[in-house]
């Protein structure tokens, strides 16, 4: 006896069409349509499209915490700008979303909707707005450059830094303490904590860029330029410096250390450090 051909039948639903196969005992079970699984599939692999997107731009927001008072400063002023900006998109695209939805052409509609010129009231206040929000982005700049930027007349210490190819020289003044780096040995700038530190920054040769990421703030070393500028150490521990510009084949050998201390252990250091360290000329170190 010759087996039965396979047919396949289709009975539409409220919920869409079904497909049913048949089975040896006559059953006919249903099975998800496909353009159902495709329509999820397609809606999952678009969240995960959106977070894969997003991920990368929260992390992109994220900045260390700083260790200076001139840094914690800087970063009340990011932050301001980062709140002011989440606020500005959530609210432009909440706005379009539900202009989107809420007007959106129906099916079998196809009038044109009521036509308009435009709204006085709404464009005025859509001009007003991002005025006043750069007016006070712009004053909370000049306050927060003014508080960065300005300097102590009596600074608790003096350091010069001198930066060269292919290192630092650190040198302290006040004490004759100095240190000096090598591409091979990269040096340590050794600074006490809840203390103005004044920095003359030089360069010696090219343009250099004297950088700690962890104090939110960097400056150029300039030849024949000395640029200056305080620093103020809240936290003790120790942070990665480095070149932050380009200045040659030996470039990513412009690191060095810093440590932050206290008061008390950097009179030790300064001590211990002057009678074998005299600060010569770049490159060098003096015994």
């Amino acid at each position: 006896m010759a087996p039965r051909p396979v047919t396949w039948s289709a009975r539409v639903w409220p919920g869409g069409p079904q497909v049913y196969s048949p089975l040896t005992l006559g059953r006919r079970i249903p099975l998800t349509p496909l353009r159902r699984v495709h329509g999820k599939a397609k809606t999952v692999g678009r969240l995960v499209g959106l977070v894969g997107l997003a991920a990368p731009l929260l992390l992109a927001g994220c900045a260390p915490q700083s260790v200076t008072e001139q840094g914690a400063a800087i970063g009340r002023l990011y932050n301001l700008f980062l709140v002011i900006a989440a606020v500005v998109w959530a609210t432009v695209t909440g706005v379009m979303v539900w202009s989107l939805v809420r007007y959106r052409r129906k099916d079998g509609d196809d009038r044109l909707p009521k036509q308009i010129h435009g709204n006085k009231y709404w464009e005025t206040a859509w001009t007003l707005i991002p005025l006043v929000i750069i007016a006070g982005l712009i004053i909370a700049t000049v306050r927060t450059q003014s508080t960065v930027l300005h300097q102590q007349p009596d600074p608790d210490l003096t350091i010069e830094v001198t930066g060269f190819q292919w290192s630092w020289r650190f040198a302290y003044p006040e004490s004759g303490v100095g240190v000096v780096g090598s591409s091979r040995r990269p040096p340590e700038l050794v600074v006490p904590a809840d203390r103005t530190v004044h920095v003359r920054l030089r360069s010696a040769d090219v343009i250099h860029n004297f950088y700690i990421p962890r104090t939110l703030f960097k400056r150029y070393a300039i030849p024949g330029t000395t640029n200056e500028f305080d620093l103020t150490f809240t936290e003790t521990g120790r942070y990665d410096g480095n070149c932050a510009q380009f200045c040659g084949f030996g470039h990513p050998d412009m690191v060095f250390t810093l440590r932050v201390v206290t008061a008390e252990e950097f009179a030790r250091w300064v001590t211990a450090t002057g009678a074998r360290s005299t600060p010569d000329r770049a490159g060098t170190a003096g015994g």
